[in-house]
């Protein structure tokens, strides 16, 4: 029994250390397996950590992004193909020329704007656009400043620089500042060079937005103007966007005058532009305007140091309707109607202060007033799924038209103050790409312009418009007569 006994408590010995041997070996495990899992809820606590401490570093860093500042600007490389057709006439030196064509086979040219708006203090802000518009190839306007029309004459000037093709050098195109509720009322002042191009309704076929109370209607003006506005935007219901605002403008600067050139009715002066706009109606969907303009002291050419006389005044009146439709089938469609009148007033002196030359829309010793009448219409539809917009546009100057547009966009001259009739088909096609700037877009847009000149002179006002189908071949012409024009065009364009 003793040894039996010894043997048993060997055994019960063995069983308690194995027991004891495989709960540590199990505890141990359980150790491990709970510190690895420990390990792993730490990583991910960090990485949460991580993860939130870069959103409050993100979002810092946009908190800590500037208001009171914004950048955008644009790209645009454009290519036409022009032709023209010239019938027999005699230059102004005498020489007789016959018919002749006019072409370019392939012109290249390329823009380049870019803009900054800025908040500098409660209810003031300034708004900042610079241009630079060249030929490929060219550090000079020549190949598109050839003389044929009075705002293509032989350079681009102040009120064109940045809208006709140039150089390299970056002009501003405007600049101003504007100070909102002035005497804690809805009036507001604004000064400096003036957002007056691209106006309503011309942004339709240029696809931008338009400028609003801030613009000019754009059958009437397409020049870069210095000046200064004071309007009144009152909130009226039944009138939503309703703005009313009186346009000073500054077209030619006169300088230093000495002895006989500052006195009497010779002497040079300023030439100036007084203009009320009202802004009638104004929602995404529509737009109502009309102006009234007179331009006083009109120099006898382009602004520069061969300006010898101011030749009298010219007016202006007119307003265009806007209005769009959603959701028409696969797409919107916007439609606009623009019209206007002219009235020249000569004062009886002529161009270079000869009393042998052209005067103010007149030639020969009787200068009298003259009236003409503008029209602008078209129209653009949008398809929503494509992103294409394709558009149309019809625009005609009677005999006597003149307007105040030769910073308009197109290459031959500016179409809407053509004496006859222009057509325009176009197509714009965004590529879908998503934006990553604010305002970013890439298109591409093919356009077709048609040009019926029925009279001499469009967009110069100086001598008297002739018919182009009764001209006859000795009859002295100040610049080349254009019969017809055409140009098909291709853009690639950058907005952001």
């Amino acid at each position: 029994m003793t040894r039996f006994s010894r043997s048993l408590r060997g055994i019960a010995r063995a069983v308690c250390v194995f027991s004891l041997t495989l709960t540590a070996s199990l505890a141990a495990a359980q150790d491990a397996d709970l510190s690895k899992k420990v390990e792993q809820l730490s990583k991910q606590v960090e990485e949460l950590r991580g993860q939130v401490s870069g959103s409050e570093a993100k979002g810092a860093d946009e908190a800590r992004k500037p208001d009171w500042i914004s950048f955008g600007g644009d790209l645009r490389v454009r290519h036409d193909v022009l032709r023209a057709h010239a019938p027999a006439y005699t230059d102004f030196n005498g020489n007789a020329k016959g018919a002749s064509r006019i072409k370019n086979d392939s012109l290249l040219t390329n823009r380049l704007g870019f803009n900054i708006n800025v908040k500098p203090a409660e209810s003031v802000s300034m708004h900042i656009r610079m241009l630079a518009y060249k030929t490929f190839g060219m550090q000079e306007g020549g190949a598109t400043q050839t003389g044929l029309f009075g705002d293509r004459d032989s350079k681009s000037f102040d009120g064109t620089r940045g809208h006709v093709p140039a150089d390299s050098n970056v002009s501003i195109d405007y600049a101003y500042a504007t100070v909102k509720d002035l005497f804690g009322t809805s009036a507001w002042f604004s000064a400096g060079r003036r957002p007056s191009t691209g106006g309503a309704p011309t942004h339709i076929r240029a696809d931008r937005e338009v400028v609003g109370a801030a613009g000019i209607p754009g059958l009437l003006v397409d020049y870069a103007f210095d000046g200064a506005t004071l309007g009144v935007a009152p909130e009226i219901e039944a009138l939503p966007g309703f703005a009313a605002k009186l346009c000073y403008g500054r077209a030619f600067e006169s300088g230093y005058r000495q002895g006989s050139d500052a006195q009497g009715s010779a002497a040079m002066r300023d030439a100036d532009m007084l203009g009320v706009s009202l802004l009638a109606y104004e929602t995404p969907d529509a737009r109502a305007d009309v102006q009234y303009q007179r331009g006083f002291n009109i120099m006898d050419g382009i602004p520069g140091p061969t300006v010898a006389t101011n030749l009298g005044d010219i007016e202006n009146f007119g307003g265009s309707l806007l209005g769009t439709v959603r959701d028409l089938g696969i797409g919107d469609l916007t439609v606009f109607g623009s019209g206007a009148v002219s009235a020249s007033h000569p004062n009886g002196n002529r161009y270079g202060g000869n009393a042998n030359m052209p005067g103010l829309m007149c030639d020969g010793p009787d200068c009298a007033n003259k009236t003409g009448m503008g029209l602008y219409t078209g129209a653009r539809f949008d398809i929503t799924k494509t992103k294409t917009k394709i558009g149309a546009e019809y625009n005609y100057g009677s005999k006597d038209w003149i307007t105040f547009v030769p910073a308009g966009d197109d290459i031959w001259t500016s179409k809407l103050g053509t004496r006859g009739n222009v057509y325009e088909l176009y197509a714009i096609q965004d590529i879908g790409r998503a934006p990553i700037a604010r305002d970013g877009r890439v298109f591409f847009r093919l356009g077709w312009q048609y040009y019926d000149f029925k009279y001499t002179g469009s967009n110069s006002w100086i001598g008297n418009s002739k018919s182009i189908s009764g001209l006859r071949a000795n009859q002295a012409q100040m610049m080349v007569p254009i019969r017809n024009a055409y140009d098909v065009y291709t853009t690639f364009e950058v907005k952001f």
